[in-house]
């Protein structure tokens, strides 16, 4: 619980970036003891939510504009000649598996209320839109570039965050929509092209934010 009120207050901005959390202050807003709220920081320490500074103690993460648009480029080439090479060894079921997880990503979708913060469903939505290119990944045969990927990997914060812009909800879904199109058309240089600027269109959203 203690978790889940202090991501709610971080996505909903309630808590800023670069912002120090105080255990005791926390405890005494959510009505519990200082264990369970210094046991969900830990958590989201883990979760790469809030960092540890010298000189400030517990703060949210915050990402420069720079260090963000160069994590998500050299992801971007990596999915992107993962998928190319998915989509030249691709095996039967492998579209029929996208496409099962695009319908899930659809049901789920349209269950979002405009204006309501539903983290619980947002949650789902991420490990939908995950699981998506983790099968491409596998589909790839690659060994090293899922180990580098795990390195560049954001907060939980920011992957919520997309589910509740509605224009941006919309843009995932045809993406990968696309990226599915380009599979079916044994297309590899068009599967990595609409990868590679998938992953760019995220993170220019990003960057367009009050996140960073």
């Amino acid at each position: 619980m203690a978790r889940d009120q202090i991501r709610k207050a971080i996505f909903e901005g309630k808590i800023k970036p670069d912002e120090k959390l105080s255990i005791e202050r926390i405890a005494t807003e959510l009505g519990i003891s200082r264990t369970p709220v210094r046991e969900a920081l830990k958590t989201l320490e883990s979760d790469g939510i809030i960092r540890i500074l010298p000189s400030k103690g517990l703060v949210v993460q915050r990402f420069d504009h720079e260090e963000l648009t160069e994590r998500y480029a050299v992801r971007a080439l990596l999915e992107g000649y993962a998928a190319e090479l998915a989509c030249k060894k691709q095996t039967p079921g492998f579209i029929a598996e996208l496409e099962a997880n695009l319908a899930a990503m659809e049901d789920k979708a349209s269950r979002i209320v405009e204006g309501v913060n539903d983290l619980p469903l947002f949650g789902e939505l991420v490990e939908i839109n995950v699981a998506f290119h983790k099968k491409i990944l596998e589909a790839s045969g690659c060994t090293v570039v899922p180990k580098v990927l795990e390195s560049l990997q954001m907060p939980l914060a920011y992957r919520l965050y997309q589910w509740g812009v509605p224009e941006r909800k919309r843009a995932v879904i045809e993406d990968h929509r696309k990226i599915i199109v380009a599979f079916h058309a044994n297309d590899a240089i068009s599967v990595r092209a609409q990868l590679e600027q998938h992953i760019q269109v995220t993170s220019d959203f990003l960057i367009s934010t009050d996140l960073m």
